[in-house]
């Protein structure tokens, strides 16, 4: 079986990147929510499940600078 390579990262900046996609996730729901609550109405379950992202997006930039 081939071998793949692998960028070489070093641990911070692995962590680093993974940050920067649950962010990128996390901007990215709420764009669709947003856009979901302008077309079809505001649903608290979306916003509550957005927020509770967020939190934790949050958290990870708190937890690994």
């Amino acid at each position: 079986m081939a071998r793949t390579a692998r960028h070489p990262r070093t641990r911070p900046q692995a962590v680093a990147h993974h940050n920067r996609q649950v962010a990128a996730v996390t901007a990215g729901l709420l764009v669709v929510i947003s856009v979901y609550s302008a077309a079809l109405g505001a649903n608290g379950w979306l916003w509550f499940g957005w927020a509770v992202l967020l939190l934790a997006c949050v958290t990870l930039f708190a937890i690994r600078p």
